[in-house]
């Protein structure tokens, strides 16, 4: 991405040394600048051409907690400054941390300006909320240092005079504090402070906080005894945990000589000054938090032993089994305090981890000399390990060292890699060298286009963005061993003999959470497809199954061959197929090789394409093991026939998969976007199938983590000069928000939302900058030194994606109805919220076997707000909306018209939560038997619906998924469909039976009106007969409005008429004219009278007449009162009640007797 060039006197951020102080006699912050650094920043101000306030804003560096730049305040440069330095006066968020700071130095950058704050929202603990909520705008403002002209508000920064901690500024994370500026003041339980310790109440006390710091600190420091000489030195070790860093950290020398780890990848931040130790391997350097070095009996940046802490012996130095190597020499690093790493923890680059089989427990040794003690820090690794005489390196047999495409690239890098510095090796341990499989196929396809030989191929190659890892091994290596134990040596480019030979075959390392090294080695962040346990199911269990499948093949316990093979289907595309197969492949330890079907494909021949498909993995196949053979689109290779006879190359195929499975260790994967296309040869040779569905929205949650970065672990890069673009989330960005928006859209549409999000937050960034007069790069730094994109961002983005991208993937969309669009109707309100609301806040209660009740049907006469009501109910509950109509499912084949059935629940399951919306449902599924269709299309359509009625209400898949229907004839519809379980909560809509519920329903359908004062709404109910359905309310209102603009219309007509008159007929203007010149504002607004309403009502014709609704009613009665039960009890009495259900029992005693009277009369006993 482009970096970004101030345009002050210097270009970017300068680098420079920090000190930080308190100011006993003046509490306000503000920052001092050495004299030539003022001078470099401030040019303009220093010769006097320019004055004003002048702000800074600095990132420290070497701390995460520091991830951000934070603007201040300049006052006049200090001349007692050392040069290049910046003084941090009465920083309370970093005075606070007191003897833990060991940061000191940071990037400076010029501010011009800030921009003026319209909010400020401030988290104070509940004990504080009650006081802080009573207090005005105006006090707490004053609170806040708006007394001060140009008072700097920071997000994130915690205020000791109002107790609470800034959480959210807009419109950007810093600025200037005003008079006009918003207050908000809300309470929360925690603050997540993570420099200040909170009491047992929540009270926050600064002055204990810093005394116990400081005097645990200095305690520390005086412990260390075996500074003296004279003390002994621990001979067991001590204990620590294992982990491993997550990126390379630099590390620099201080003036004491004392090296400080930094959490940075920045190139340009200070190296090894020591000439001796500047070239050694930083992969045997060690990071723990600065209390730690006590234990060890160090100092930060000494070489010290570490053993496996699976040896329990008295000694250090044993010859146990446990221990084939006794111990390795490590450098420990300090981290730069404060930081957010764990204690009793030692801090591995994945690399030394997995050469030492990924240890859990680690014991560490210092190392001791007598009378040289402090001189530990000076010491090359040369010291204690000899340096090898000969080495021998074969290359690990895989994918990418078998490719000849990679060959120039990654020896290349291998040379690179040693000439590099003085790498420090042992017998067996694997050496990771990354590649750019782009650039090297591009170079080796230019050079060989020309007809050169290898030795001709450049020596010089760019470094490129690596994707894939050529593994190497050192098998043989000697030398004079002058530690035997360690049984390492130094390999010096200009003094060891080094040979590449051979090719040998073990799996790779497994790239886990804990042992990130393919993130480690530049490779990128990949998705782990992680299995996390939700309240009625699990996240992304079709990897958990092939995790499963891969860790059972490559089980060398097994003593049979497995030969899995498996197929990975999806109904959409871009699901993530192939980015499973390689996350897996990299979490299990697997070979992996991969080709497309449409790239191996040749039409013309079967014999070239299995040539092709040979070429490519016979080598691979005989020589890396374990394997994952993997080709996509397999669907391309072959494709089913109508033909009855075999398709010949699917036959070769399945051949080749039996020779290849044959090997042990191999499993062999293929995908397909349409698995019904696929070949019945080819698709019964695969064991297993499994589908890939649209994520959930659990599972949309992680992904957008993923591609989010939440937790801001990436830093902004800077280097000296230039600053690169960096993005980060908002503070009020939800996850749980984006994850409902974005329902039933693929992993690769949430992609395009992120980055569309991104490129929305720069326009929107540029047009503040704009609107406030103030520098792109200014208002960057304001947000930190990241474009921060807003919830407002991500919902437009996720409103473009299902604009732009709705008819070709299929994605819903939630109607915009609410509540107050449907007048009337409580009863059914609340009868829906009961259905639908409770299985989706509590689906626990549904886990235990329980139905849930999903089905709902409407009906009564048309026009009563069915459809409406459907739609309310998913924006409501923000909900996906399917609609459904009857011919959509019909078709001329046998069998689409069920498939069409199938598609509509699978869509709607893909895109849950969801409301599948039937209009019209008696033509859809009419009663069965009756049809006159020759091929039963009917009958087969509502046997498919029955049945994915009873899938949605089983639970499996079907949660979030909600069924609504809507007829004018329930008599028509099949009596399965009425069963619980399927449309068991029938709920009629009828027309208004009271003029308060018409003039409800007017009240909903004129909000927007803008209504005469005389209107009275009731009046007009009052003049309405019960036979008007919401739809003729609709038409009264809507006809009420027309005639309304037809009577405006009218009388601007007679205004301009008489406008005219009274000009010369050549000066007559026109209809447009007289609205820009002449027209008030009674000519323009549309004002609905009383006269509106009579004339609409009047003229209107109901559309259901008085008789069809008594047909309507008396269908009501048969379904909900129609069959009387009375119950004959013991004791001879009668006890008469209606429920609506056709086969309701109860029991007396021990007794059942249920006696039914039907509508002729006649006694049904059960």
């Amino acid at each position: 991405m482009p970096g970004i060039t101030e345009t002050s006197q210097v270009t970017g951020p300068v680098l420079a040394h920090v000190i930080v102080t308190e100011d006993p006699y003046d509490a306000s912050e503000r920052a001092f600048l050495s004299t030539d650094l003022y001078e470099l920043l401030f040019e303009d101000y220093a010769n006097g051409s320019k004055s004003g306030l002048t702000l800074i804003s600095i990132q420290l560096m070497g701390s995460s907690l520091f991830n951000e730049f934070q603007t201040f305040k300049v006052y006049e440069s200090e001349e007692q400054l050392p040069p290049n330095t910046v003084n941090l006066c009465n920083m309370g968020n970093i005075i606070d941390y007191s003897s833990d700071f060991t940061v000191d130095s940071g990037y400076v950058a010029r501010v011009d300006s800030l921009v003026k704050l319209d909010t400020v929202i401030i988290s104070v603990l509940p004990e504080v909320y009650s006081l802080a909520s009573q207090a005005s705008q105006h006090q707490l403002v004053d609170i806040l240092g708006g007394n001060d002209q140009h008072t700097v508000i920071r997000q994130g920064d915690y205020n000791k005079d109002i107790n609470g901690k800034i959480s959210l500024c807009e419109p950007t994370d810093q600025g200037f504090l005003e008079s006009t500026t918003k207050i908000i003041v809300v309470k929360e339980n925690s603050l997540n402070l993570p420099l200040l310790d909170q009491s047992q109440d929540g009270s926050l006390n600064y002055e204990e906080n810093v005394k116990m710091n400081l005097e645990h600190s200095i305690s520390n420091y005086f412990s260390l005894n075996s500074l003296d000489p004279e003390n002994q030195i621990t001979t067991t070790g001590v204990e620590f945990s294992v982990k491993c860093l997550d990126s390379p950290i630099s590390v620099r020398k201080t003036a004491k000589s004392i090296s400080v780890a930094h959490d940075s990848e920045d190139e340009s931040s200070p190296k090894l000054v020591e000439e001796d130790i500047s070239n050694e391997d930083t992969l045997l350097y060690a990071f723990c938090k600065t209390t730690e070095l006590a234990k060890i009996g160090c100092l930060s940046g000494d070489i010290v032993k570490m053993k496996s802490g699976q040896c329990q012996c008295t000694t250090f130095e044993c010859n146990c089994e446990s221990c084939p190597v006794q111990y390795r020499y490590i450098r420990i690093h300090a981290f730069t305090d404060p930081n957010t790493y764990e204690k009793g923890c030692i801090y591995l680059n994945p690399i030394l981890s997995f050469n030492l089989n990924n240890p859990k427990i680690v014991k560490l040794c210092p190392i001791s000399i007598p009378d040289k003690r402090f001189e530990l820090q000076g010491f090359h690794f040369s010291k204690f390990i000899p340096l090898a005489k000969q080495v021998t390196i074969a290359r690990v047999s895989s994918p990418v060292t078998l490719d000849r495409t990679l060959q120039t690239l990654f020896l290349t890098n291998l040379k690179t890699y040693f000439e590099s510095g003085r790498k420090v090796l042992s017998k067996d341990q694997l050496i990771p060298i990354p590649v750019d499989t782009l650039l090297a196929k591009s170079i080796f396809s230019t050079y060989e286009k020309l007809g050169v030989d290898d030795s001709q191929f450049p020596t010089v190659i760019p470094e490129g963005k690596p994707d894939a890892i050529a593994w190497f091994k050192v098998t043989e290596v000697s030398g004079e061993l002058a530690d035997s134990a360690s049984q390492q040596f130094i390999i010096d480019p200009l003094k060891t003999k080094m040979m590449q030979s051979g090719v040998v075959s073990c799996s790779p390392p497994k790239n886990s959470q804990h042992c990130n090294w393919a993130n480690y080695l530049g490779c990128g962040q990949m998705f782990s497809f992680p299995n996390v346990s939700g309240v009625t199911t699990s996240t992304f269990e079709y990897a958990k199954t092939l995790r499963k499948l891969i860790k059972a093949t490559i089980d060398p316990s097994r003593l049979v061959n497995l030969q899995t093979t498996v197929l990975l289907s999806s109904l959409s595309r871009a699901i993530g197929k192939s980015l499973l197969v390689h996350s897996l492949a990299l979490e299990c330890g697997v070979h992996l090789v991969e080709i497309d079907g449409y790239e191996v494909l040749n039409p013309s021949s079967e014999s070239k394409t299995i040539g092709t498909i040979r070429g490519k993995l016979d080598r691979v196949v005989e020589g890396c093991t374990p394997l994952i053979v993997f080709i996509k689109h397999i669907e391309a290779l072959t494709k089913k026939s109508e033909q009855q006879q075999k398709d010949s190359l699917a036959v070769k195929i399945n051949e080749l998969i039996d020779e290849y499975t044959a090997k042990p260790g191999v499993l062999f994967v293929a995908s397909t976007n349409d698995s019904d296309n696929l070949s019945d040869e080819l698709r019964a040779k695969f064991k297993f199938e499994i589908v890939l569905g649209v994520p959930s929205e659990q599972e949309r949650t992680l992904i957008f983590k993923y591609l989010i970065d939440f937790d801001q672990k990436t830093t902004p890069k800077v280097t000296e000069g230039t600053r690169e673009l960096s993005f980060a989330p908002r503070n009020d960005l939800s996850l749980s928000s984006l994850s409902l928006q974005s329902a039933g859209l693929t992993p690769r549409d949430l992609i395009s939302i992120v980055e569309n999000a991104k490129t929305l937050a720069v326009d929107r960034v540029e047009s503040l900058a704009k609107h406030h007069n103030v520098s792109f790069e200014n208002m960057v730094y304001s947000s930190g030194g990241y474009i921060k994109f807003t919830p407002e961002d991500v919902e437009k983005s996720i409103n473009t994606a299902r604009n732009k991208f709705s008819d070709s993937i299929g994605a819903p969309r939630i109607p915009n109805v609410k509540w107050e669009d449907v007048g009337g109707l409580d009863v059914v309100k609340d009868e829906i919220l009961d259905t639908i609301d409770m299985p989706m806040k509590h689906p626990e209660l549904f886990s235990n076997g329980i139905k849930k009740r999903s089905g709902i049907l409407f009906y009564g006469p048309p026009g009563t707000g069915k459809t409406l009501l459907a739609k309310a109910i998913a924006t409501n509950f923000a909900l996906n909306f399917f609609s459904v109509k009857g011919p959509e499912l019909l078709n001329m084949y046998i069998g689409e018209s069920e498939a069409n059935v199938r598609k509509v629940f699978q869509r709607a399951r893909d895109a849950k939560p969801c409301v599948v919306f039937f209009d019209e449902l008696d033509s859809v599924a009419p009663k069965r038997g009756n049809q006159g269709d020759s091929g039963g299309v009917m009958d087969r359509i509502v046997s498919q619906l029955l049945a994915e009625l009873d899938g949605m209400s089983g639970g499996d898949g079907g949660d979030g998924v909600f069924v609504v229907g809507a007829t004018n004839r329930p008599d028509l519809l099949d009596e399965a469909l009425l069963r619980p379980g399927r449309f068991d909560k029938m709920l009629y809509l009828g027309v208004s039976d009271t003029h308060e519920k018409q003039s409800k329903i007017m009240e909903a359908l004129s909000r927007k009106f803008h209504l005469h004062p005389s209107v009275d709404l009731d009046k007009v109910a009052e003049s309405c007969p019960f036979t008007f359905t919401g739809a003729d309310f609709y038409a009264l209102c809507s006809d009420a409005m027309l005639n309304a603009m037809t009577r405006i219309a009218n009388t601007v007509d007679e205004k301009i008429k008489r406008y005219n008159e009274e000009l010369p007929e050549k000066s007559q203007v026109s209809t447009r004219w007289w609205f820009d010149n002449v027209a008030t504002k009674e000519d323009i607004d549309v004002l609905v009278t009383l006269e509106d309403f009579d004339k609409s009502r009047k003229e209107l014709v109901p559309s259901v007449s008085a008789e069809e609704l008594d047909h309507y009613l008396r269908v009501r009665q048969n379904f909900e009162g129609g069959k009387e039960k009375k119950v004959v009890q013991e004791n001879g009495q009668t006890e008469h009640f209606s429920n609506g259900s056709a086969n309701n029992h109860i029991t007396f005693g021990d007794e059942q007797v249920v006696e039914a009277i039907d509508e002729n009369g006649n006694s049904i006993i059960a």
